[in-house]
């Protein structure tokens, strides 16, 4: 139904362990990821905070949410494409 792709940003946290990163792995292996990013959450707690970045039609977006899910209770989704420039600049003048 979707012909486009759209360029998504993802955030989730979960524990800093093997099995969790295996699990993310495993969630991403067959996915069209650009990036991975995993970084310390910087509390007390033994967890880290990963970062997607992958193109998706909204459908296979769907899908990896839920995956996701599976590994994380939130998960944070967000356009990360650039928005095509207007038609026609806009002009201001100052009177």
């Amino acid at each position: 139904m979707y012909q486009n792709t759209i360029m998504w940003r993802i955030r989730l946290t979960l524990s800093d362990d093997q099995h969790s990163r295996a699990l993310l792995h495993e969630a991403l292996a067959d996915k069209p990821v650009n990036t991975v990013r995993l970084e310390p959450c910087g509390t007390d707690k033994a967890e880290i905070t990963g970062e997607v970045m992958a193109e998706f039609t909204p459908d296979g977006l769907a899908a990896l949410i839920e995956a996701l899910h599976m590994i994380s209770p939130q998960v944070f989704v967000a356009r990360a494409d650039r928005p095509a420039p207007p038609a026609s600049p806009e002009v201001l003048t100052r009177r």
